[in-house]
């Protein structure tokens, strides 16, 4: 994903994204880039091939979101590909080999933390390939020595040798319909329709015809060798204060008393009462843990 201009990540944008992407993605059971998968209601409605630009992130296991690898030149000394297999054919592209990226192909932009590295574990391409739907997806990863990173909470090691997995995309996007998070912007972060409207823009221009990587079922273990990423410890305090009150909230919520013999019917009003819970929670959780967290990000 393209990153955004400096005007973006000032507040109120920043404070505003940011609380929503830790408040709905802290409760998210599932690791990050693991089988995600956006709602339908947000996919592509074309089954047939498009033409879209690529984005994806390698399948480490421990990081949610953001992980560095301290020297580029080591990273880029392996190879990196993907295969994108449609009825028995497969287009094998390849990222970087040999110490330099393949035409049309860059890292993401590393985030703006002390001690975060030389190259991000995302990648773009500035090209386009036809992806569809229903396309299998291989991804393999040459590391050629032991890869020293960071991430947000964690230091650690990906040992040298050859990774493999494979997935499906987590989101195809041609023309993004951003009206339900722009309510739900307004809502949360009461907003002035400009201001929305003004940010959903931005987000439209970095989501549309692109085909975002995400969604792997094999995840690579790195070997943790410290609990102390670049977040500062006021960041991390912060982080699980929000957990908590969070979770007082949803506890709050729910209803202390023991259902009586007719409790399939306090179930269902109960369903009804906080349909909006299960609904927009989960679209907007993976929205913000697959997008709003790299959105900061800045050359």
């Amino acid at each position: 994903m393209k990153v955004i201009t400096d005007s973006f990540v000032k507040a109120p944008y920043k404070m505003c994204l940011s609380v929503l992407a830790i408040v709905f993605v802290i409760e998210i059971p599932a690791l990050a880039l693991k089988m995600t998968k956006m709602p339908e209601t947000m996919e592509t409605k074309v089954q047939q091939p498009r033409e879209r630009a690529i984005s994806l992130k390698l399948p480490l296991q421990q990081p949610r979101f953001h992980w560095g690898f301290m020297s580029r030149k080591d990273f880029l000394s392996g190879k990196l590909l993907i295969r994108i297999i449609r009825n028995g054919q497969s287009n094998e592209i390849v990222i970087f080999e040999n110490g330099r990226f393949s035409e049309g192909w860059e890292a993401m932009p590393l985030p703006p933390a002390p001690g975060r590295g030389e190259i991000y574990f995302g990648f773009l391409s500035t090209g386009r390939y036809l992806t569809a739907p229903g396309d299998k997806l291989e991804l393999e990863l040459t590391v050629t020595k032991d890869l020293e990173g960071m991430g947000a909470r964690q230091t650690g090691i990906l040992p040298a040798g050859k990774y493999k997995s494979r997935g499906t995309y987590s989101w195809l996007v041609d023309e993004f319909d951003t009206s339900a998070l722009g309510e739900e912007l307004a809502k949360e972060c009461k907003m002035s329709s400009p201001e929305v409207e003004g940010l959903l823009n931005k987000l439209r221009a970095m989501s549309e015809h692109k085909a975002f990587l995400e969604s792997w079922k094999d995840q690579w273990p790195l070997k943790i060798t410290g609990q102390k990423g670049w977040l500062t410890d006021e960041q991390v305090s912060a982080i699980k204060a929000m957990r908590k009150k969070l979770k007082i909230k949803l506890n709050m919520q729910a209803d202390p008393t023991p259902p009586p013999t007719d409790s399939v019917v306090i179930d269902e009003n109960l369903f009804r009462k906080y349909i909006w819970f299960w609904i927009a929670i989960p679209s907007v959780a993976l929205f913000a843990a697959i997008f709003f967290w790299r959105a900061f990000v800045r050359r």
